[in-house]
């Protein structure tokens, strides 16, 4: 069926089998294996790595390399103990947190790795955790006795980062699930109230009593999340995997009509609907969430599988995919039409209107009539920086054509603006 279905190499359909198997338990089959001998293990190794899902997939990887002659893999214990000394910290931070009388609310991170054969396998950077406002100053003084250091360069308004040095662990505490975004989907959301507190649910996760958005409320905020990444610089296999084990655990609890009337508000069904799709026939996820809904004539599901291998790379040697984060936005929060043409989507690139400029130039943003000073003060910080890091830096041609390529497949999955 993969081979019918979407012409991708070799190596792209054995990482799906074998993430197929992973996720569900399942053991391997000699004779598909054997399909792909010619394979090179390395690069199978490399792709999980480069997607965090290297302690998920070794024991996999590890067999096909056994059948081919070569040695078992070595699985890394390091990786092990970071990760269960992360979940140790959680737990500590809930138990104070408990004491104290504050509600933290966790949302991705642990509620999606306990639907892992093992949670340890969904490998996390950062733990992700909601305070209301009104708690925020105790939340962050329960971190700061914990041990915990803020990261001010790392931090926003809605997003203060703490970090812990030994056991090295970061905590994201958020006051909105939106961070800082604003504009026209985002006010959307917002009206959604996901984070309401008559839609929270407490659950063990990972061995940890949590307390977390509501099953439908969660799923919406997962794809916000993924739609965000895959707009901004693009967003790897992973996400496949997560929610193809969460709808499967919980989407008996979840009113799929109400989820699709609230992601076509938001002008996300197309790409939920091809996402979900590539779920379905790569990893075998049941299919209800699909009921009723058809494919548009001109799918964009191909592209987003190419994308999605890809990590949203453009240029494999251009490590700095945030670079384009800041053009990209006006798109993604719906403030920009998709109608352009390119011509016009290039000037707006280099001579952005105040509104579309990142927070380190607000006095443009603030005084409109200072915009020719931001402009000028652009070129030269990138001119400066480009200098510094001309290896993984793009050219301003490869940033226009990484944008100009970025927009044409937001456009493939229904996520711009056609005002």
């Amino acid at each position: 069926m993969i081979e019918e279905a979407y012409r991708m190499t070799d190596e792209q359909k054995l990482y799906m089998y074998l993430l197929r198997c992973a996720i569900r338990g399942e053991e391997e089959q000699e004779e598909i294996l054997t399909q792909y001998k010619h394979v090179e293990t390395g690069t199978i190794l490399d792709k999980a790595v480069e997607n965090g899902q290297h302690l998920l997939l070794t024991p996999y990887i590890s067999a096909f390399e056994q059948l081919k002659g070569g040695e078992k893999l070595g699985i890394p214990v390091d990786l092990i103990v970071k990760q269960y000394s992360q979940y140790q910290c959680i737990r500590n931070i809930l138990t104070k947190a408990k004491e104290k009388g504050i509600l933290l609310i966790l949302f991705k991170g642990c509620i999606l790795a306990d639907l892992y054969p093992e949670y340890i396998q969904r490998i996390s950077c950062d733990t992700d955790m909601l305070v209301y406002p009104e708690d925020r100053i105790q939340a962050e003084q329960l971190l700061a006795e914990s041990g915990y250091v803020h990261n001010e360069e790392k931090s926003n308004p809605e997003v203060q980062v703490y970090q812990l040095e030994k056991p090295k662990h970061n905590v994201e505490l958020h006051t909105c699930l939106w961070e800082d975004y604003s504009g026209k989907r985002l006010d959307i959301l917002k009206e959604m109230q996901l984070d309401k507190r008559e839609s929270l649910i407490t659950k063990d996760a990972c061995g940890i009593s949590v307390t977390t958005l509501g099953y439908e409320e969660h799923l919406i905020y997962q794809m916000f999340h993924i739609v965000k990444h895959f707009s901004l610089q693009g967003v790897g296999i992973k996400y496949l995997a997560d929610i193809t084990l969460y709808v499967d655990a919980y989407g008996q609890y979840i009113d799929y009509s109400d989820f699709w009337e609230k992601v076509e508000r938001l002008g996300y069904d197309k790409f939920c609907y091809e996402f979900f799709n590539l779920c379905v026939e790569l990893l075998g996820m049941k299919d209800d969430i699909l009921q009723g809904r058809k494919a548009e004539k001109n799918s964009g599901k191909m592209l987003l599988m190419q994308d999605l291998f890809q990590m949203g790379k453009t240029y494999a040697d251009k490590t700095a995919g945030w670079q384009i984060m800041g053009m990209m936005t006006p798109y993604f929060v719906g403030e920009k039409e998709g109608s352009h043409s390119a011509g016009k989507r290039k000037l707006q690139v280099i001579f952005p209107a105040s509104k579309d400029l990142p927070e380190e130039y607000l006095y443009a943003k603030k005084h409109p009539v200072l915009l020719p000073i931001a402009w000028g003060h652009k070129a030269v910080r990138y001119l400066v920086r480009y200098q510094r890091n001309r290896k993984t830096w793009y050219s301003v041609s490869e940033k226009l054509d990484v944008a100009q390529k970025r927009i044409a497949l937001m456009d493939s999955l229904g996520l711009l603006d056609k005002r």
